[in-house]
């Protein structure tokens, strides 16, 4: 950490600025979406929350694309290779709204039976099934529809993003998301004035919501393919350039892998919290809950510091990419003390709007001192990937993440929570001794400089 010096993390804030701005609004859009959802009854909850899962499961598939191709972007802007640059791109946005077809036409036609898996329906004769299939069904299948234009703003987002420009589809995702609350409201219930006006039409409830994402997302990836077009230029987007598209899976199929792994930890995790009750899941969820909130800032500091680290790689500043890696570790660090000061002082009002019993309660704002705590650990744990993917090193973020979870994460929060019968303090303490241990790791890694020599003997050939 020698090379530390403040003024190089300054750009790498300005790019994360947009990016933890649009996370903190999609998070709280989010946030009302569910509590619109929450007025229809546990049926639509459990249809939203089943296929929210559904979708994001199935994302992970082409997170090799983004990933893989932003690393090589960023690369090539940096080294002002313009031409490599635009082959990258097209072959990104030309991939992703074709698998975005592909993936849509399987949801329209499985819908029911793909959510029977995650509801464990599948096991019973199809007479036995519950409701859930059913109601969350119907969504999927309207939601299919847009899923080739979300692939596509995802992709194309990416490219804006790992070219410098965090703006302009930060602005775009923004009015957007403010489309799909408007078009929840709107749809959901059917336009009512509380107190003063019933419904204008027939409430459309869960549907509402799908249709409401269908717009949104569909308007989004319309504005952005144009601002696409008006900055690249790039007309062909009916086949990708084979050589750039094997490059950006070979760099990015690592993220892909570790996003599965992460996957595959919380559901352990969620089993062995089962396992010890009912309050210390209920405690647990919330806990979860309160994380990715306050998490938010150091996830746009990822975004920027993968995009500057790799345009000074790209330039061939090897000496001044490490010295901004450093510098983006500290700036995480001191970034989060906000979210810890904020977490530790609302830690009561917060857990107040849950109706839960009062030994729920106390175990939550004993885990929330222990989460403010761990917090700092997670932070590197955001940061450093960011920056050893930038430098073509993605497998050792894979491995670390398993190494961590199978050596600390599991054994400990295993051997605490239920050996020691130490219920939902002790596995919490073992989670956050995954952080601490995989941030050690990572540190490791990093100043190792074997992230910078991989980048020179593979990605500027």
């Amino acid at each position: 950490m020698r090379y530390v010096r403040p003024n190089l993390a300054r750009p790498i804030i300005k790019l994360a600025m947009p990016i933890m701005i649009q996370g903190v609004l999609f998070t709280l859009m989010g946030f009302v979406d569910s509590l619109m959802i929450g007025q229809l009854g546990e049926g639509a909850i459990s249809g939203l929350g089943n296929s929210s899962q559904l979708l994001s499961f199935s994302f992970l598939l082409f997170a090799a694309l983004s990933t893989g191709g932003s690393i090589m972007i960023s690369q090539y802007s940096g080294a002002n290779q313009q031409q490599k640059l635009l082959h990258v791109a097209q072959s990104m946005v030309t991939t992703g709204w074709l698998c975005g077809v592909l993936l849509a036409s399987i949801f329209f036609s499985y819908a029911e039976e793909l959510i029977a898996i995650l509801t464990t329906d599948v096991f019973l004769p199809r007479e036995e099934w519950s409701e859930v299939p059913v109601i969350a069904g119907t969504y999927i299948k309207i939601v299919a529809l847009a899923v080739p234009s979300m692939l596509l703003s995802q992709m194309i987002s990416a490219v804006f993003n790992s070219t410098g420009n965090t703006k302009t589809p930060v602005k775009i995702s923004i009015f957007f998301n403010v489309v799909n609350f408007a078009g929840n409201y709107i749809l959901i219930f059917g336009l009512p004035i509380p107190g003063i006006v019933e419904p204008l039409f027939t409430p459309l409830g869960l549907r509402g919501a799908a249709y409401a994402t269908f717009i949104a997302s569909v308007g989004q990836s319309l504005v952005l393919l144009i601002c696409f077009f008006r900055k690249f230029r790039i007309v062909n987007l009916l086949v990708p350039e084979w050589t750039s598209l094997k490059q950006i899976i070979e760099l990015g199929y690592p993220n892909t892998i570790d996003g599965f792994y992460w996957q595959g930890a919380r559901v352990f995790y969620t089993v062995l919290m089962n396992s010890v009750g009912a309050i210390a899941y209920a405690g647990y969820a919330i806990i979860r809950t309160f994380k990715g909130l306050f998490m938010l800032p150091v996830g746009g500091l990822q975004q920027a510091t993968a995009i500057h680290i790799g345009k000074l790689l790209g330039a061939g500043k090897f000496r001044q990419a490490q010295a901004s890696a450093s510098s983006a570790i500290f700036a995480g660090l001191a970034i989060m003390t906000i979210p810890v000061v904020l977490l530790i002082l609302f830690a009561h009002p917060l857990l107040s709007l849950y109706k839960i019993q009062a030994e729920t309660y106390d175990l939550a704002y004993m885990c929330i001192w222990i989460l403010a705590f761990s917090l700092y650990f997670t932070s590197i744990n955001s940061v450093i990937p960011g920056l050893l993917r930038a430098g073509g090193d993605a497998k050792s973020v894979m491995n670390t993440t398993l190494i961590s979870f199978a050596v600390v994460g599991a054994p400990a929060s295993y051997i605490l929570g239920v050996w020691c019968d130490w219920g939902l303090i002790g596995a919490f303490v073992g989670i956050s001794l995954e952080e601490v241990f995989k941030a050690g790791l990572f540190v490791r890694r990093m100043r190792s400089g074997l992230w910078v020599n991989n980048l020179v003997r593979s990605n500027l050939r």
